[in-house]
């Protein structure tokens, strides 16, 4: 083969490969496949076509009772016993019907309640996840950086040692801080893949996923209703529902209904003999159900209560967590003002100032720690403040 050719189809085959590289994914994106994928969140979509399905079964009647019987007593007008063949149908009062769907329809709200606040939790955990992943793989890069300086100090202290420049305690000691950077540079790692693995349990996707680096690190907050919360709504339906429950529970105390039809023959007889009968079932007996109504209405109350109590610890748990933010927001604050270019600074000069000999190595040793514990601080401040917002953004106990 010409090679010419060749060299059309290898870059054939190369623009192919680099055609199938991996998509990078956004936290948004990344919110869309854990609520597609997730099987939690799948269970609790299950459960509201469940409780859509149960809505149908309010207006279940009784089994149609269809019996025959001769009775010697019965006689027709041609004195022969009659065979009755007849049709008994019961019902409960109208009334009860239309309560018990309003029951049904309040299940179904309660669990539509219960998805939205599974749904907003899978996309808190999501996003501080993601967040999470982004802060330890930038730690991981400072400490990368840290790594690489000191292990070339090292075999420099090394190297001036065997030359006779350094004493064996500066070369020890250079030695030790290369090992124990490199060991939190290995934890950094570590929980950068942490991190990864904790998204994959949120996002369930089948392939792997490529997790795009945000340039924006901090997390922005947003403005949220917390009478609107859809924990505060969950409680509100269970109210409905305990209220539902209880008109059911004293719509149960109306009679039931039967209807019954009949007709009768024998051989002699050239006609059949029809017969119906209405009645009523009237709860005289009614100590057991006046306890059930009893039981119900402390349930509503008990279920108001506990809306106050979830609804009171909520709007105290944003106080405190908007005093823990203001405090955070003050020390990013400096950071961002003054700190990162402290660091920065420490950083250019003690380079500096290390190769034109104006320091030793102990100093720049320490002006090195000093700059970058300045940005590791900065950045588990950042871990703090954004899982703070995060928890003012998706706020619930």
């Amino acid at each position: 083969m010409p090679k010419k050719i060749i060299s059309v189809v290898l870059l054939l085959c190369t623009f192919s490969v680099f055609g199938q590289e991996v998509k990078e994914v956004s936290l948004d994106d990344l919110i869309v496949l854990a609520k597609e994928n997730n099987a939690g969140l799948k269970a609790n979509s299950l459960e509201i076509q469940q409780a859509e399905t149960n809505v149908k079964t309010a207006f279940t009647f009784d089994k149609t009772y269809v019996y025959y019987s001769l009775d010697q007593n019965n006689l027709a007008a041609n004195n022969e016993p009659l065979r009755v063949f007849g049709v008994q149908q019961d019902f409960r009062f109208p009334t009860v019907y239309f309560s018990e769907k309003k029951v049904r329809n309040a299940e179904k709200a309660l669990i539509s309640s219960k998805f939205s606040i599974e749904e907003k939790a899978l996309t808190k955990n999501v996003t501080a996840s993601f967040y999470r992943y982004q802060i330890a793989n930038k730690k991981a890069s400072l400490y990368q950086k840290l790594d690489s300086l000191y292990t070339d100090f090292s075999k420099m202290a090394t190297r001036r040692f065997e030359l006779g420049e350094t004493n064996y305690l500066e070369k020890i000691t250079a030695a030790s801080k290369q090992k124990r950077i490199h060991l939190a540079y290995a934890e950094a790692l570590k929980n950068a893949q942490q991190a990864y693995e904790n998204i994959v349990k949120f996002v369930q996707a089948e392939d792997s996923l490529q997790i795009q680096k945000t340039p924006f690190l901090k997390v922005a907050r947003t403005s949220i209703a917390i009478d609107k919360s859809a924990e505060l709504t969950y409680y509100e339906q269970r109210i409905s529902l305990s209220e539902a429950s209880r008109s059911l529970e004293k719509q149960k105390l109306l009679p039931d209904i039967s209807i019954n039809y009949f007709q009768g023959s024998n051989p002699q007889l050239n006609d059949n003999l029809y017969g119906y009968q209405f009645g009523l079932k009237i709860p005289l007996l009614f100590g057991g159900q006046a306890a059930k109504i009893k039981a119900a209405k402390i349930a509503e109350e008990i279920a108001k209560e506990e809306a106050v109590e979830y609804e009171t610890q909520l709007k105290s748990s944003y106080k405190t967590l908007d005093l823990q933010l203001i405090q955070l927001e003050k020390s990013l604050t400096y950071f961002e003002q003054e700190g990162a270019k402290l660091s920065d600074e420490i950083l250019k000069t003690a380079q500096g100032s290390f190769k034109n000999g104006e320091i030793d190595f102990y100093q720049y040793i320490q002006s090195l720690e000093s700059a970058y514990e300045v940005k590791l601080d900065y950045l588990d401040k950042l871990e703090e403040y954004n899982q703070t917002v995060i928890t003012i953004n998706y706020l619930t106990l």
